[in-house]
């Protein structure tokens, strides 16, 4: 007579290792990384010379709860703003559109800061005086879009199509200035705020 116990002993263990892998191959849920505000402020490098524009970007983040790393890794954060200026004498008012992008090594969970900086060559050639009329900020983290929460955007822009307007109608624009509004680790203000500045990924041309 056959003895069926071993098979069925094999044919469960089976079925846990497979369970365990499909738990492990299942995605967890994304971390949450909200942006707390968007702050303006004209600064002078150390080193004297003119006053460049200072976006500070003032991020909380938090990772997945049970999560095997206490700290997010590979965010990318990316900052698009819309600065409305005066016209001509006797004109219609003009935009010059900003945007810039840089990616963190990690995030550590808690209050974090990520900077960006216009020169002043460009203030004074644009004419900047005031806060952005219109900005968004996009986050990713291992290279998957995060959902953007109503503070990820100026509180003029309050609804989801005003939002996506604000995409559709100033993302591409900002290609004519690419380049211009810098990641603070390429600028003279380098070495400032260390101990609320992260790490930033720097890929060099090869």
């Amino acid at each position: 007579m056959l003895n069926f116990f071993p098979v069925l002993r094999l044919t469960r263990v089976l079925a846990c290792v497979l369970a365990l892998s499909w738990a492990a191959a299942a995605p967890g849920p994304a971390p949450s990384i909200e942006v707390m505000n968007l702050r303006t402020n004209h600064v002078r490098p150390a080193n004297g010379g003119p006053a460049w524009l200072e976006t500070t970007l003032a991020l909380n983040v938090r990772p997945t709860g049970g999560g095997p790393s206490p700290v997010v890794s590979a965010v990318r954060v990316v900052l698009l703003m819309v600065f409305e200026l005066p016209g001509p004498a006797g004109g219609p008012r003009r935009a010059q559109v900003y945007a810039s992008a840089v990616e963190c090594v990690a995030l550590e969970p808690g209050r974090t800061e990520v900077r960006f900086y216009l020169p002043p060559e460009v203030l004074k050639r644009d004419q900047i005086r005031t806060d952005p009329r219109f900005w968004g900020v996009e986050l990713t983290a291992g290279g998957e879009a995060l959902p953007a929460a109503r503070t990820a955007y100026s509180a003029n822009l309050g609804t989801p199509a005003a939002r996506t307007e604000f995409q559709r109608r100033w993302a591409a624009a900002a290609a004519a200035n690419d380049g211009i509004l810098q990641p603070q680790h390429l600028t003279p203000f380098a070495l400032e705020y260390p101990r609320s500045t992260p790490s930033v990924v720097r890929r060099e041309p090869r």
